[in-house]
């Protein structure tokens, strides 16, 4: 039997940027240009993988911690599947896009913020969900894994 190697893929080392990810209220993606590719660490390389400046403070919780303005998130394109607790970047009708936490309110799917001023919003056919969040950094240079929280319906 012959066996054939296929030389290994890495993933890129830089993550195509599509502008402002709205964590309050939708922002209109056109004003952003200054970057098109952030650096991205190793540990967090993967393919598909697309880069976005934060706007707003509804994703901010107690005490100031979550995602600030001005921060970054890599969001995973590949993965689409909705697991409750974690982080989304939904597409709005409007072409906007925002980052919300995937829960259910009163049994229906729905984005939520982790700021408890911003009440949960009803999924509906319109909102298209272009990949979990997995990492997030406050400069664009350090990187941190995004991680499961829990919310109660």
């Amino acid at each position: 039997m012959q066996s054939y190697f296929l030389p290994r893929r890495y993933a890129p080392s830089k993550a195509p940027v599509w502008g402002f990810i709205s964590a309050g209220n939708p922002a209109d993606p056109a004003p952003f240009q200054p970057v098109r590719r952030v650096p991205i660490p190793p540990p967090f390389r993967r393919f598909g993988m697309l880069a976005f400046k934060v706007t707003g403070d509804s994703m901010t919780h107690e005490g100031e911690h979550g995602l600030r303005e001005g921060s970054w998130v890599l969001v995973d394109q590949k993965d689409l599947c909705t697991d409750r607790g974690w982080l989304f970047a939904f597409q709005l009708e409007d072409g906007s896009m925002v980052v919300k936490r995937y829960n259910l309110h009163h049994g229906r799917p729905a984005m939520h913020s982790d700021n408890p001023d911003y009440p949960p919003v009803r999924l509906t056919g319109a909102v298209r969900n272009r990949g979990r969040v997995y990492a997030t950094s406050p400069d664009g240079v350090t990187w941190h894994a995004v991680k499961y929280r829990g919310l109660s319906n």
